[in-house]
């Protein structure tokens, strides 16, 4: 078989609570022979679940009446949406992120706080209250067919990777004991039931992903492992995670087609070409399964359904059943399915408009490829995440620990961060990259020709207004890389010079700010518009470098 037993589509964000949408995505699933959907979100189980043992129905009136008719709609609602699966042949899973509680549980037993303040993760009261939530879950929503479950992450509201907790049994206590200890209450729920469960290995060092896996190893072979298709988050730069293969079981793979870290979906770019690279050297390793996000929980009104990007749902979905699909034939099927602008919200379920040039799959096979090429040089510096996502930096350090520590490769890559250091040189070849992604990003319109893709009027001059806001996404980036990089180098030198060229570059920030506040003014676009080109971060990056460069010049004169 030259493809995946497991094909799951995952909405992340607020749209699995909407039925239009949900459907939508069933819609794909059913057409192009996926097999499950999967809801994301860190407290799902929460949503379903009281547990009744610590929150009786008695007490739930007198104390939390809203929570307690959220939690029967809620129920109600998965219900439904596991019963539309089901009718389609498609199984439904559960992925959050624990453990997670409601903030209620501290008021009903306040000494799980310890004197510190901190929750200890190895209070014995955690396994218990685990093993309540899984079992009500099984009897109010028994239809799922599993629970992907994120304990490595700091993201959670207890996790032994986040411990601030400082009594003896935190200090005695390994993180592999703990892992191992929280996936043997889970499995001892779970696997009785014929519920699959599934370990994702998202964390944020390698030592904490090792950790995990290894706890996963001793626990038990039944226990499936998700893995990110590069370590740490979806960077399509980086290397392939290097746990692909390693865990001794079965494994799915998980790949982000909306765009968190390239483009919102507002400015669409082709990761076909790197998911076929990827899915061979996973499939190589032994990988059974795929599992592609369509969103993110942190905004909202985006989605891969919303715009050009849906081209990556169809190439991972198709790559997913043959990893030597022709390429060309996905670009093809994307583009019969037709056109959608990601400047409309994603609620608004857009029909696509389909192109009637005989062409234009060539065109836009084009445009997506070259978008990508600029958008690794707009959105990276040197193949490390720059902002925030896709949104500038908003102080001077905040923009190398992003390169450097949030979203660092050193762990799997030794010395990456060395490409970012301040230096003469390095900063030549950051630059020249800037200045490329900017050269680059105003030839795609002549690449992607709008007016002779066969397309209404309005979907010619709606394609035409974006390429010209992707032209200022990269000039906003190349703007802030320059200010970042010349005013760190000037704060570590104060020499004058320094400071001078940072100066200027900040000068030139604030004429760009100001003219993007024209481009933006008379428009009434989607506030993912203006979250990536995000004035007010502008402004505040401004400010710091101010700051920090004026600091600089006080050191010099002393």
């Amino acid at each position: 078989m030259n493809g995946f037993g497991f094909r799951g589509l995952e909405i992340h964000s607020a749209r699995m609570w909407q039925e239009a949408q949900v459907l939508q995505a069933l819609d794909f699933i059913e057409s192009i022979g996926m097999t499950a959907l999967v809801f994301n979100q860190n407290d799902i189980l929460d949503a379903v679940v009281y547990p009744e043992k610590y929150f009786p129905d008695a007490l739930m009136w007198k104390r939390w009446p809203p929570r307690n008719c959220a939690v029967k709609n809620s129920r109600s609602y998965l219900r439904h949406v596991i019963r539309l699966a089901a009718d389609r042949g498609v199984d439904f899973y559960f992925e959050c992120k624990e453990l997670c509680f409601p903030s209620g549980l501290l008021e009903i037993y306040p000494h799980l706080l310890g004197k510190d303040g901190a929750l200890c993760p190895f209070d014995p009261f955690w396994p218990e209250f685990l093993s309540e939530k899984l079992r009500e879950l099984l009897r109010e929503v028994p239809g799922f067919a599993g629970i992907i479950f994120s304990i490595g992450t700091r993201e959670s509201m207890l996790s032994v990777s986040a411990n601030q907790c400082r009594c003896q049994r935190c200090k005695g206590g390994a993180e592999t004991d703990w892992y191992r200890l929280i996936f043997e209450t889970i499995l001892g729920v779970l696997q009785p039931a014929g519920k699959k469960m599934i370990i994702r290995d998202f964390s944020f060092t390698g030592a904490q992903q090792s950790a995990m896996l290894e706890a996963a190893r001793q626990c038990s072979s039944e226990i499936i492992v998700s893995l990110k298709n590069t370590p740490r988050d979806y960077y399509p730069p980086y290397p392939t995670n290097p746990q692909i293969g390693t865990t001794g079981r079965e494994e799915w793979i998980e790949f982000d087609t909306w765009g968190q870290f390239f483009g919102l979906g507002i400015f669409p770019v082709s990761v076909v070409e790197d998911m076929q690279m990827r899915l061979r050297e996973c499939k190589a390793r032994g990988a059974s399964g795929i599992l592609l996000r369509t969103d993110w929980e942190c905004t909202t009104e985006g989605s891969a359904f919303s715009g050009m990007n849906l081209l990556n749902v169809y190439a991972g979905a198709m790559l997913a059943l043959d990893i030597e699909h022709d390429l060309d034939e996905i670009y093809k099927r994307w583009t019969a399915n037709g056109y959608i602008s990601a400047l409309r919200p994603a609620s608004c379920l857009v029909a696509p408009v389909v192109p009637s040039a005989p062409d234009a799959y060539r065109q836009m096979r084009d445009f997506m490829r070259a978008s990508w090429r600029v958008m690794e040089k707009t959105n990276y510096v040197r193949s490390l995440l720059f902002g925030e996502s896709v949104i500038p930096p908003d102080t001077v350090r905040k923009a190398f620990d992003m390169m450097v520590h949030v979203h660092g490769r050193d762990d799997w890559e030794a010395g990456s961060s060395s490409r970012v250091t301040p230096t003469d040189e390095n900063i030549a070849i950051v630059f020249a990259e800037k200045d490329e992604a900017l050269h680059e990003v105003r030839q795609l319109p002549s690449i992607l020709r709008p007016e002779t893709l066969g397309l209404p009027d309005g979907a010619v001059a709606e394609m035409r207004d974006w390429l010209d806001l992707y032209v200022y996404f990269v000039e906003m980036m190349r703007a802030c890389t320059r200010v970042c990089f010349l005013t760190q180098k000037a704060a570590q030198s104060a020499a004058k010079a320094d400071i001078a060229a940072a100066r200027a570059e900040l000068m030139a920030l604030g004429e760009f700010s100001a003219r993007l506040a024209r481009r933006l003014k008379p428009h009434a676009y989607m506030h993912l518009v203006s979250f990536t080109l995000n004035l007010d971060r502008l402004a505040r990056l401004s400010r710091d470098a101010e700051s920090r460069l004026a600091e600089a010049e006080r050191s010099s004169h002393a």
